[in-house]
């Protein structure tokens, strides 16, 4: 009998790529017009209305502390490029969007390809990554994505 394959959503966020859980994830939607929340944390971009529910949005990049990748940036007019996506997850009973900068692929993974975090990014320090997978030179870190949305300091 094989090992039970594992599904991740995988998203590049500058010249990153991290996954996620697909059973988490909703939907993937072109970035909508966000509508900015006064004295949010930084890394909350505001709140969206998607199938008449409003969600709040995190921008990954900006919760991460990421760069931005050259060809993943605004343009002039501060209007999203057509790469960048919401990604819609379920954290319990709510819905959260993440601003991608794209949706790279799905990936099938053993459960034994998924390894735990380095000892530079164990819990307490790094708390939104679980772990790693992938081969040698496209690796890809595991996020939580609850520990995205809280008002911590990563």
């Amino acid at each position: 009998m094989s090992e039970p394959l594992i599904q991740l959503c995988v998203w590049r966020v500058g010249a990153e790529h991290y996954a996620v859980d697909l059973r988490r994830v909703e939907e993937i939607v072109p970035l909508p017009v966000i509508t900015p929340v006064p004295r949010a944390p930084s890394f909350l971009e505001g709140v969206v209305r998607l199938h008449g529910e409003v969600l709040p949005v995190v921008d990954v990049r900006k919760r991460l502390r990421v760069a931005a990748a050259p060809s993943a940036s605004r343009s002039p007019s501060g209007q999203p490029r057509s790469r960048e996506r919401l990604v819609v997850c379920r954290l319990g009973s709510r819905k959260v969007g993440f601003v991608v900068d794209a949706v790279t692929q799905v990936m099938r993974v053993p459960r034994a390809g998924l390894k735990p975090a380095p000892l530079a990014m164990r819990p307490g320090e790094r708390p939104h990554v679980l772990g790693v997978c992938g081969e040698p030179g496209s690796l890809k870190l595991l996020l939580d994505v609850k520990a995205l949305v809280t008002e911590e300091p990563l």
